[in-house]
């Protein structure tokens, strides 16, 4: 097997590897971590580079890149902006491939070019405070009044939804809440009245807000319904066309941040000294260091494979949630690993390290935790 990156890939990876260094240098997201304030700036930018297009198809305004190529983008921004690459992951990869692969002809002529300039952004309300993992339990209900649904519960950690335009909300609207027709998906404007946003204070990352999103008698109409009014009541289908997609974007954020700890890492052993020589010509450091590097190639492989199988449209879906498990678990391992050789350093504030183990966290959950990609792979085991 050979994964080989075209001219084109090379190009396009080397590209956002320049944006990154003027527009996200090394203390950029360390100034974002500090002030917790939006870079609504960066997003523009982002979309001005055409980083936004490159998924989509050329008659919304996309320039026809495929899965690996939307991998290369989320591992780059996310080896230099924590608060880029999730961004990036929520409009395009979640909610702009959600509108790709399930919206009506009129929403995706309506809202994608709009996303892929920069003039749009999208939140995805899924998550509620006793619905995480258990996707089937959410409670947030639309029920019909007339010509309108009126929406009516709670959703958390919604990430972006103060900033955003659109919160793609997931509600049941059938009769039997335990049927996985119950559920449909709205586009919900986020000016929308009876809407209550509340950011939540987080470890990490709260420049790009997640959030609880109240819903007191919001009221929508079947212009709303992603998909249209034939897709009432068939939620569930249109959310396992995107879980691929996420799965295997979270894990090449893994890959991007665990390339800068081994970096960071790396240039830091060869300044710092201990017992007259510099940490790096010490066994343990170089051992931590070959672990790293090791880690990273595989994590670099079991990622590019699985967008490579996703690209060729094979079935891949236990190879997308090995890459997100292993990626997720080994981005923790190698962030613990770079706070060990960073030494009391790592714990203080001047260094960015303690802020990488604080990121990491997130990807043991993001994309669906740790044990519910257990599961999945097992069932392909039985």
């Amino acid at each position: 097997m050979f994964f080989e990156l075209s001219a084109e890939q090379h190009a396009l990876r080397q590209k956002i590897a320049d944006f990154c260094a003027r527009e996200c240098p090394p203390d950029f997201e360390t100034s974002l971590d500090q002030s917790g304030v939006f870079p609504g700036d960066l997003y523009r930018k982002m979309a001005d580079n055409g980083f936004l297009r490159i998924s989509f198809p050329a008659e919304y305004g996309g320039t026809e890149g495929n899965i690996l190529d939307i991998v290369l983008v989320a591992e780059q921004l996310a080896g230099n902006s924590y608060t880029a690459v999730y961004m990036y992951l929520v409009n395009i990869v979640f909610a702009g491939s959600l509108i790709l692969n399930c919206g009506s002809d009129s929403q995706k002529k309506e809202l994608i070019p709009k996303l892929l300039k920069g003039d749009l952004q999208f939140s995805f309300a899924l998550t509620e405070p006793e619905a995480g993992s258990d996707a089937r339990s959410i409670k947030t209900s639309a029920t019909p009044q007339g010509d309108c649904y009126l929406i009516n519960g709670t959703k958390y950690w919604t990430s972006g939804a103060t900033v955003s335009d659109y919160i793609i909300t997931v509600v049941l609207t059938g009769l039997e809440a335990e049927s996985p027709k119950a559920m449909s998906i709205l586009i919900v404007p986020a000016e929308s009245e009876g809407l209550s946003i509340t950011p939540i204070p987080k470890l990490a990352g709260n420049a790009y807000p997640s959030c609880e999103v109240k819903y007191r008698n919001v009221s929508v109409t079947e212009e709303h319904i992603l998909g249209g009014p034939a897709w009432l009541n068939n939620g569930i289908f249109q959310l396992f066309q995107t879980a691929e997609y996420e799965r295997i974007c979270v894990a090449a954020s893994c890959l991007g941040g665990a390339e800068t700890i081994l970096k960071e890492c790396t240039e830091f052993a060869k300044t710092r000294h201990q017992f007259d020589k510099p940490i790096i010509k010490h066994q343990a450091i170089q051992h931590a260091l070959a672990d790293m590097a090791t880690q990273i190639e595989a994590m670099r492989w079991m990622t590019y494979h699985a967008a490579w199988m996703k690209s060729t449209g094979k079935d891949c879906f236990k190879e997308i949630c090995m890459a997100k498990l292993f990626c997720s678990e080994t981005l923790n391992d190698i962030a613990r690993k770079g706070m060990q050789i960073f030494g009391g350093r790592g714990y203080s504030m001047e260094y960015r390290m303690q802020r990488y183990l604080r990121e990491s966290y997130l990807s043991l959950y993001a994309g669906g935790t740790s044990e519910i990609q257990k599961n999945v792979i097992a069932r392909f085991l039985a």
